[in-house]
């Protein structure tokens, strides 16, 4: 029996796996070997549980500026001229924290007099306001 001979400068249909096969190998080598070096080389600063307990944290001071024109500093009525006062209680000046204050007004409030009193606010040295 005769022996096929292929005809040469036909293509073949097969797939040749081989290159994809050694790229496989060698992507897999790769993480295989930094693997461990990335784990062995990240650090983190984690809170340690029971740090601070939650007695500890005081909450921003809420400013509220009534309808009728009144100032409320914690549910304390303070008037505007004694407001340099009471914001060095609140945020006395060897202490370094962040000096925010939540700050609510009433709808029927003239907008010149929000804006006077974080004004006010911002010259006593407040950084941060929140507005509810």
């Amino acid at each position: 029996m005769p022996r096929r001979r292929r005809a040469l400068g036909r293509l073949e249909s097969n797939i040749n796996i081989t290159p994809m096969g050694d790229v496989s190998l060698c992507l897999l080598l790769g993480f295989l070997v930094i693997t461990p070096i990335l784990i062995e080389t990240l650090e983190a600063n984690l809170p340690q549980a029971g740090a601070v307990s939650s007695g500890q944290l005081k909450p921003d001071p809420v400013v509220v500026l009534t309808a009728d024109g009144r100032i409320l500093v914690d549910d304390e009525e303070v008037a505007f001229e004694a407001l340099a006062v009471k914001m060095e209680e609140l945020f006395p000046k060897g202490v370094l924290t962040e000096r925010k204050v939540m700050f609510s007004g009433s709808g029927e409030v003239p907008y010149q007099d929000v804006i006077r009193l974080l004004d006010r606010l911002r010259g006593l040295g407040v950084e941060t306001f929140g507005i509810r």
